[in-house]
Order: C-alpha cells, then structure tokens, then sequence
C-alpha cells in the first residue's frame, strides 16, 4: 500500500467525527433515543473540538531539545512531509497553467514549514555543516525537488546539501540516514522535526542505533486561556494531531518497532 494511501485511511478512522458519526447513527436508529446517549454525544463533541485537551497532552508528550548550540554538528536530519501535497494537487490542473506562465520558483509548504526553515538555519549558522534531507515524493509531487529549490534561494551552497534515500515514512527515514551516515562517517547529528513528532521521530532513530541530538520546532506554548474551552476548527483539527501522534506511537510499539 503506497504511503500517503495508508495515511488516508489512518486519517479517516483517526478523524475526531468519525465515532460522533457513529454514535449519532446508533442514536437514530434506536426506536428509543434516551437522553443519556444524546447528552454523551454533546460531550464528547464538545470534548474533541476544544483546544484544551491536546494543550495539556502534546505539552507532556513533547520531549526537551538536547541540542548543544555551542557546538558543530556533521549533520542536520530534516525530516519530510513539509510540503502543502494537496495545494500542489489542486493547481496540477490544465486551468491553473496560466498562473505558472507567470509566476516561476514558488513554494507551497505546510504546517511542518519550520522543520525545513530551521535546518537551514543550522546550516547557515554553522551550527550544522551539512543539511540531510530524504528523497520524498508524495501523491505525485517530489517534495525533495521544491526543497532544494527553496535551500538554493536561502543562499546554502548545494554541496552543503545531500539526499540520503528514497523514504515513504519516519522509519524508512531512520533506516535510511543510518545506513548513509555509515557510509559517509558521519557521528555527530542533529534531529529536526515537530515537536508533536520528536518523541516517535528519536524513538525510530535510537532504535536504529542512531543517538542524534534533538532539536523541535512549532512547541505549542500557548497559554490555557479561556478559548482553550471554546469549540473551535482548531480545536478539532489539535485533536487529530494529538490521537495521530499518541495512537501511531502505541501502534508501532506493539509491532516492536521502537
């Protein structure tokens, strides 16, 4: 099964609606609808769409930056899934040529835009001396290629930059920047993703017998506020996020893969 095929499917039974939809099917085709069943449904409704409960989760889940800034990294591991697929999907249509006639070197990138923006940080800063990147490519759209074309306009020479493997996720990432760091000599490395992603990210790599040193963008650090208890799109898609994360780490923990 291709890679993004099996995300989809995850994403579709991880949806927060989709045992509110179960449980108001159940509710519907009960001949009595008690109130206990509906007052359950509003509850839990109101629970998944409140920022509240993925604030205080993933700020636990989240794992401190052993990143030691004063020193010189080989590497900087980014890890994939930055680019916006579904935009690149969108606009591959024949009536949306007319914007690309015009408009030439442009980057879509989503949620996950830090990770890459970071690693060039590191690199220019001298904190890295070389930026390893994956060879990804997703519903038809080669992530890596966008990347280096973004890194080429962020100044960062090319020979700066290396392209370790052909990867479909976080494991196969793992696997794959082990065996070319030992290819390459390669000791001392820095681990860039979401800090929502680190603890499964580290975990893939250590067992790995790789021991890279941690660094995390996009934290959550925002306050519990009263619109942490306000139902919101946000709140719903944190809840996504929180039950993606928690439920793909226990998941490959039972296969023994961390």
């Amino acid at each position: 099964m291709p890679f993004y095929t099996a995300q989809d499917v995850a994403r579709f039974f991880l949806n927060p609606l989709f045992p509110a939809f179960f449980i108001g099917l159940v509710l519907l085709l009960k001949k009595e609808r008690t109130r206990f069943g509906l007052f359950f449904l509003l509850v839990y409704l109101y629970g998944v769409s409140i920022p509240y409960p993925s604030q205080v989760v993933m700020a636990r889940w989240s794992v401190a930056d052993t990143v030691d800034r004063h020193g010189r990294y080989d590497a900087a591991v980014v890890l994939g899934g930055i680019v916006d697929y579904n935009w690149y999907v969108l606009h591959a249509a024949k009536k949306e040529a007319e914007i690309f006639k015009h408009v030439s070197d442009y980057q879509q990138l989503g949620q996950s835009s830090a990770r890459i923006l970071m690693g060039a940080a590191a690199v220019k800063s001298g904190l890295a001396d070389t930026l390893l990147l994956s060879d990804v490519s997703i519903k038809g759209v080669h992530e890596t290629r966008i990347l280096l074309n973004l890194l080429e306009r962020q100044g960062i020479d090319p020979q700066k930059i290396a392209v370790h493997g052909k990867v479909y996720n976080t494991l196969a990432e793992a696997k794959s920047v082990k065996a070319y760091c030992d290819r390459k000599g390669i000791e001392r490395i820095l681990l860039i993703t979401s800090a929502n992603h680190m603890r499964r990210a580290a975990a893939f790599f250590r067992k790995e017998g790789v021991n890279p040193d941690l660094l995390s963008v996009s934290r959550d650090t925002r306050p519990i506020t009263r619109e942490s208890f306000i139902p919101s799109s946000d709140g719903l898609e944190d809840t996504y996020g929180m039950l993606y994360e928690l439920v793909g780490y226990t998941a490959y923990l039972i296969q023994g893969k961390l």
